[in-house]
């Protein structure tokens, strides 16, 4: 599992690619928990690009449930995009899709939560 972080306008997008199982959540806990500091109103929101992540198991579900707690704790705003068929599966079997927004694109997402951000992020 690989996490690659990059900050456009107000919003911090956390890339992640491979695999988040119970060898890697602990990695990916490590790479996402931080980034919900200061995550509170329009300040600084997160945006999570699931487009390269190929499995994800109950542990890796786990931190995004612990990160979906504290953002919903300190009104901040934690949204998924670009999810394969598969976790897309997954999230709606586990009703995931109903704990957190999912957008079909990162795009999609930016337009959503920072228009500001969506006109930085140009076509990647």
């Amino acid at each position: 599992m690989e996490c690659k972080t990059r900050v456009i306008a107000n919003v911090v997008l956390l890339q992640v690619e491979g695999r988040i199982d119970h060898t890697t959540a602990k990695a990916f806990e490590g790479a996402l928990l931080p980034q919900l500091a200061g995550c509170t109103g329009e300040e600084k929101k997160l945006l999570l690009d699931f487009g390269g992540l190929v499995y994800i198991s109950s542990a890796g579900l786990g931190v995004l449930m612990i990160a979906a707690k504290q953002c919903r704790k300190q009104n901040g705003k934690m949204v998924i995009a670009a999810l394969q068929p598969m976790i897309q599966e997954i999230f709606q079997i586990s009703r995931f899709d109903k704990v957190l927004e999912v957008f079909p694109t990162v795009r999609a997402a930016l337009e959503n939560i920072s228009p500001t951000a969506a006109s930085a992020y140009g076509d990647r």
